[in-house]
């Protein structure tokens, strides 16, 4: 009788973070128009909502749009759940190892002007210490892995968020 011996199951190639980023972005924006809904938190003058919001949201997805761009053409992978075959560090990279979760966070604080709500503020902030927990040290350590000096000079280079 063969039996076969399955192989005992060695890290995952990739980063293995806490949670999937899009989600918290998501969740932050739903949490954000609920609690706006049931205390509203105002916070700047009308002038400033109707001109920094748009500028701030446009920014953000400007950033991304960028971003995504750049990962494609470099060989990288977006989702967190994949491995990654290549460093990219060119494009925004020159100026934040995580613009993504930049404009992540810029979207938030968009929303947030635009609205007029102190909640989506609150929340960016959480957002950054939670990306900086589940998601970012999580992939700095499999980059670190995968990449090493190559990665960590880089790091040294390059601040985390801009």
């Amino acid at each position: 009788m063969n039996s076969e011996k399955r192989d005992q199951p060695g890290p995952r190639d990739n980063a293995e973070v806490a949670f999937h980023p899009p989600f918290l972005l998501f969740a932050s924006i739903g949490f954000g128009f609920a609690a706006r809904w049931f205390t509203a938190v105002e916070f700047l003058p009308r002038s400033w909502e109707e001109v920094m919001g748009p500028i701030f949201v446009a920014a953000s997805f400007g950033i991304f749009l960028w971003t995504t761009y750049v990962l494609h053409r470099g060989g990288a992978s977006i989702p967190t759940n994949e491995p990654t075959d290549a460093l990219v560090v060119k494009g925004p990279y020159r100026f934040s190892r995580n613009p993504i979760y930049l404009s992540m966070v810029s979207l938030l604080i968009g929303v947030g002007i635009w609205a007029n709500s102190l909640w989506f503020i609150g929340l960016a902030v959480l957002a950054v210490v939670l990306l900086n927990w589940g998601v970012i040290s999580q992939e700095e350590r499999y980059l670190g892995r995968k990449f090493g000096s190559e990665y960590l000079n880089y790091k040294k280079r390059v601040r985390r968020w801009c």
